[in-house]
């Protein structure tokens, strides 16, 4: 853990005077033991490391990372001793929480980042995601997602690489993990977790200097991918990537889920200053397809599209 440590005070020196890249003053073992008796649990470990060595509170994602005494303030307050109820990466949760005793109280955990309205991402400190990061809303507008970093120390460097780095948008920070071009195409086409996969993918929305190949190797991904909710994403990752990367979205068309087909649909638009653009070769792959369209939910996504431009 010394090495992990090190990196970060390396990474947190690294970093431009622009980003006012403050922490408050690490604390002390036995303030840390104080939380931890009043609320009857032990930090994970990385995080204590974090917090004795490195610093407490301020510079991080978003609007930075929360001090101590709004730890148990946000959300869960008094309840970090109960186990967290959800298992980390068993499946990609979409839409919103439907399971209303967690809307607005989120037990074994603490508050790391307020987010802004109703979003926090929360360290779980007691249950079967213990040491990870976990995205919610307090309303239930979206069911609690775990961010793929498996520790608070990995979490927090990969914040730094990606500024690194340059990632052309920190808005999907969440969303997205650590790795090379060459990294994230092996977890995109070979790790049997979903969750990952999608990770993975959202990681090439914002993911700087892409190679002329990426938009052939998610293309490739997509075809062989299972679950309709990386594929979607997949499809952010195709339409990032400029009008090549646009160009093979018409690929999706022919997805078995209609959310995917309208969502292919949809992006193959280019926003410019002037107006929204569609090249002829997307618009009468868009009006050959419409024509044997059977679904009306894809039928009026197309047609919005067309309409559009």
């Amino acid at each position: 853990m010394d090495d992990r440590i090190a990196r970060i005070q390396g990474k947190l020196a690294m970093l431009p005077g622009t980003e006012k890249a403050v922490l408050g003053p690490v604390l002390t073992e036995a303030q840390i033991s104080a939380f931890e008796d009043s609320h009857g649990v032990r930090l994970p470990e990385e995080f204590r490391q974090f917090l004795t060595r490195i610093g407490h509170g301020g510079y991080g994602p978003t609007y930075g990372l929360l001090p101590m005494e709004r730890w148990a303030g946000q959300v869960g307050m008094g309840q970090l001793a109960k186990p967290f109820p959800i298992v980390p990466d068993l499946d990609v949760p979409t839409g919103p929480d439907d399971r209303g005793e967690l809307t607005g109280s989120f037990p074994g955990t603490i508050t790391i980042v307020y987010r802004g309205c109703s979003d926090f991402t929360l360290l779980v400190v007691t249950g079967s995601g213990r040491g990870r990061l976990v995205e919610v809303n307090d309303e239930g507008f979206f069911a609690p997602r775990f961010h793929a970093d498996s520790d608070f120390l990995s979490w927090y460097e990969r914040w730094l690489d990606f500024v690194l780095t340059g990632h052309r948008d920190l808005t999907w920070f969440a969303d997205q993990m650590a790795g090379n071009e060459v990294q994230l195409v092996a977890t995109l086409l070979d790790d049997e977790l979903a969750t990952r996969r999608r990770a993975a993918a959202y990681t090439f929305i914002t993911h700087p200097g892409p190679s002329i190949d990426l938009p052939g190797t998610l293309v490739q991904a997509l075809t062989a991918e299972t679950h309709p909710a990386v594929r979607e994403t997949i499809l952010r990752a195709l339409a990032a990537q400029g009008e090549h990367g646009r160009d093979l979205l018409t690929t999706a068309l022919a997805d078995p889920v209609p959310s995917v087909r309208s969502l292919a649909a949809i992006l193959m638009t280019t926003r410019t200053p002037q107006a929204w653009r569609l090249p002829t070769q997307r618009r009468e792959a868009l009006s050959q397809h419409l024509a044997n369209e059977t679904d009306d939910s894809v039928r009026e996504a197309i047609q919005r599209t067309l309409n559009l431009t």
